[in-house]
């Protein structure tokens, strides 16, 4: 039994992480750009794509949420001004999502404030050595949690 409360406590400690930098860099792209987190992520997912656009389904997979949140919050980002549906090409009855020019402009302003934001938790306990290593376990995690596809 042990073994077992270790590892709770290890995810526990994982998820209270992961929320601790979540409000800190959401609060962060509020304060300076009055943009959410979530609207962040869907704006970086869409800039990461070859095509530069992606179905709300896509979304949906990118940030591990339903179709409907992903529809809800892209209905938002849309209604903002800062993404923008386009007719999908290959099927004429779905739409794509592209940045729109202040789409672009904010992800970009917001990209540097997310950066630092998360250098100000990470640098004054993690050398930057550590923090690859930390990436890389995570990565090899996620890569092996069908749950958890990328765009």
């Amino acid at each position: 039994m042990a073994r077992s409360n270790n590892r709770i406590q290890w995810l526990n400690d994982l998820v209270r992480l992961e929320i601790v930098l979540w409000n800190h860099i959401h609060a962060s792209l509020q304060e300076k750009h009055d943009l959410s987190l979530a609207f962040f992520e869907v704006l970086y997912a869409i800039a990461q794509t070859e095509e530069g656009s992606l179905r709300v389904g896509d979304i949906a997979r990118a940030l591990t949420i339903t179709v409907g949140a992903a529809s809800k919050l892209v209905d938002r980002i849309v209604a903002a001004g800062l993404v923008r549906r386009e007719l999908d090409s290959e099927d004429r009855r779905a739409s794509r999502l592209a940045l729109t020019a202040a789409g672009k402009r904010g992800l970009e302003a917001a990209s540097v404030t997310y950066a630092s934001a998360l250098s100000a938790r990470l640098d004054k306990t993690l050398t930057q050595s550590e923090q690859r290593i930390l990436h890389d376990l995570v990565m090899r995690l996620l890569a092996a949690s069908p749950e958890a596809s990328s765009v």
